[in-house]
């Protein structure tokens, strides 16, 4: 972990607000010939409450000596010592000053330090989530930092060829399950919910985006995590025992990162990608296009061929802002860098998502907002999204990114904003009319 990206900056910001003290009290009036009284309210007193995330975790390797631990907090001698100044059995109370005193508070610590992974290899982490006082949506993130080639042997350069680039198969070999472990047990269970399978450097795209972690995975709704409570998350990773000689010697280095903030009078909402078109069927939509050299094409309306459009000259790579609104009485207007295209729409009944086309292109859409009724509404989940091919096939590459908002909220004025970049490739085909694009799907 690092301290840059484990900040925890709101829940710090709280817990160092103290206390504020308000009295209430008169000036006072009066002789002494005539009657008098005087009624109060003295020594008020408001004390912010405090939110404060600390980690706990145990790690296991299972290589050449079988299932080993490679560490814990609490340790077991803090554990002993516990259960010797409280009695056997106790459990510790990790919001206590002598519980949290056992825990991470923004340490690096690395999990995992090992140097001679072999086919077959795997290993797990539990980490346990305390948030301690008021509830709190939690985030998950992480960074690929280092995926290495760090040389090649003999039997690497004949499985793979000569490197050219430096980097490794590693990321892409090891296979990464995360899940909620609501018994922090270190076993995936099998009534237990599964939050990602796939490749670490799978895994790790979806964590830079950040992962929303939902405080009841055993109900149908996103809830925050309750205060005052252990929260576990399993990360088991695998390197597969058919794996070829093309992994010899790589490396790879990775940050995981959890970050709270209060759930009170902080309303959210959740986002979620994935690839192809949007997962509804949509009833309005408005639109991004490359149309040719320099050209966006802008559209907005209730399908293509009954919208308004415009263009508008454009550099590939270039970041232009965009902002979506529709003012809860029929009308949506979608500008990007400043042209802007309005048509009649239904009122949204539900889900919106950005859809990302990219044939021999690049399009990618970040540092997106939500405003609901004038207030800022926040956002679980990744907040960008990328599109990006570069091969020969006929096959364009689609990703979405879905934000689940409901009907109520999007059934008054709301707007929607963020960033926009296209970039086109030397060979790519500019009669293509969605070689590269982006849509807003309205549910």
């Amino acid at each position: 972990m690092t301290d840059e990206r484990q900040h925890l900056t709101r829940r710090t910001v709280l817990a160092g607000l103290g206390t504020v003290g308000v009295a209430a009290a008169g000036a006072g009036l009066g002789t002494t010939a005539l009657f008098n009284d005087r009624e109060g309210f003295s020594e008020n007193l408001l004390t912010a409450g405090s939110l404060d995330l600390l980690l706990d975790y145990k790690a296991t390797y299972d290589g050449p000596n079988g299932v080993e631990i490679l560490g814990q907090r609490p340790t077991p001698d803090e554990e002993q010592a516990w259960e010797d100044q409280f009695g056997e059995g106790s459990e510790i109370d990790y919001c206590s000053d002598d519980g949290k005193a056992m825990l991470i508070n923004g340490d690096e610590i690395p999990v995992f330090d090992l140097d001679d992974v072999k086919p077959g290899d795997s290993g797990e982490v539990t980490v346990s989530l305390h948030i301690c006082d008021n509830p709190a949506w939690v985030t998950m993130s992480g960074e690929l930092v280092e995926n290495a080639e760090n040389g090649q042997t003999e039997p690497e350069l004949a499985d793979e060829g000569e490197d050219t680039d430096g980097v490794g198969e590693l990321a892409d070999a090891i296979q990464v399950t995360m899940w909620y472990d609501p018994d922090c047990n270190n076993v995936l269970d099998e009534d237990e919910v599964v939050i990602f399978e796939g490749s670490m450097t799978d895994a790790f795209a979806a964590l830079e985006a950040g992962i929303g972690l939902d405080g009841d995975a055993s109900t149908p709704e996103f809830d925050p995590v309750p205060g005052a409570s252990t929260y576990c998350i399993g990360f088991y990773w695998e390197l597969p025992i058919d794996v070829g000689n093309e992994v010899q010697t790589d490396s790879v280095k990775f940050d995981l990162t959890f970050d709270a903030e209060q759930s009170r009078h902080n309303p959210v909402v959740t986002t979620s990608q994935g690839e192809g078109f949007e997962p509804f069927q949509k009833s309005s939509f408005a639109r991004a296009r490359y149309g040719g050299v320099n050209t966006w094409e802008l559209a907005v309306g209730t399908a293509p061929g009954n919208a308004d459009e415009a263009d508008y000259t454009w550099t590939s790579g270039a970041t232009v802002p965009f902002t979506y609104e529709y003012d809860g009485a029929g009308s949506a207007a979608f500008s990007v860098d400043g042209v802007t295209v309005s048509d009649s729409i239904p009122a949204p009944a539900g889900r919106f998502a950005f859809v990302g086309k990219a044939d021999e292109a690049t399009v990618t859409v970040d540092n997106l907002a939500l405003n609901v009724g004038g207030d800022s509404i926040g956002l679980v989940g990744p907040n960008t999204m990328t599109a990006s091919n570069d091969d020969d096939g006929t096959d364009r590459d689609i990703q979405h990114l879905v934000v689940n908002t409901s009907a109520a909220q999007v059934s008054g004025p709301f707007t929607v904003t963020g960033d926009l970049t296209g970039t086109v490739q030397g060979d790519y085909d500019s009669s293509a009319e969605e070689g590269v694009a982006l849509d807003l799907a309205f549910e």
